[in-house]
């Protein structure tokens, strides 16, 4: 699925990431390397093939978009190093001729030089490529209206109630006037239910499928 905004394109993945056409960048938020293990270590019974589900949805990515940079929008790793890392260096080897990059979000909290010696470029606060600015938290304020900003945090998640109210909560996408937010791509990372603004635009994630929703 593609969206337009600010006259550029993005190509939509229901693997929760999108590619930005015009630049040839894949953009991902809230992967949270080591999170799954952390709680495994931690006595919580989240699936072993979790940690696996991350990097084949990284890899697909990859191959679908063929990026030449990839944006992490915040939250690339969750704990104290351990075998997710691991697995996360053998994949940066991969494809270690892509530009990869990385806007700190709140759980980053390795060394810079972590990230440096497999040639992942660090930013400490949000950058701009125009007519973007890449950040991990939202922002509450805008410095001029034509500002746009692509950021996550906050995990946003959409609930539709049923005829008989049953209740589904699911990932999305919410492209708003001035701001959008990226789902979690990180498996087991959780979501917040959001509340749209009249004429934010939202697009689900269901059941590996993409699906625009009319904004309730």
């Amino acid at each position: 699925m593609r969206i337009t905004i600010k006259d550029n394109t993005f190509q939509l993945f229901a693997q929760k990431a999108a590619y930005w056409v015009e630049q040839e960048t894949l953009v991902i938020g809230d992967l949270h390397i080591g999170k799954v293990f952390h709680f495994r270590k931690a006595g919580i019974a989240v699936p072993a093939q979790a940690i696996q589900n991350n990097f084949d949805r990284l890899n697909e990515l990859m191959e679908l978009s063929a990026p030449q940079r990839v944006i992490f929008i915040g939250d690339l790793f969750h704990s104290d190093i351990n075998k997710e890392w691991e697995l996360f260096c053998d994949w940066r080897k991969k494809y270690k001729e892509t530009d990869m990059q990385i806007v700190l979000g709140n759980h980053d909290l390795l060394p810079n030089d972590f990230c440096e010696q497999f040639n992942i470029t660090v930013h400490q606060n949000p950058i701009t490529i125009y007519p973007f600015t890449f950040s991990h938290h939202p922002f509450k304020n805008f410095s001029h209206e034509n500002e746009y900003v692509i950021s996550g945090h906050i995990h946003p998640t959409i609930q539709l109630i049923g005829k008989a109210n049953q209740r589904l909560k699911l990932p999305c996408f919410l492209f708003g006037a001035q701001q959008a937010l990226f789902p979690s791509f990180g498996y087991f990372t959780g979501g917040h239910a959001i509340k749209p603004m009249e004429n934010d635009k939202i697009i689900a994630v269901v059941n590996n499928e993409l699906i625009w929703l009319p904004n309730p």
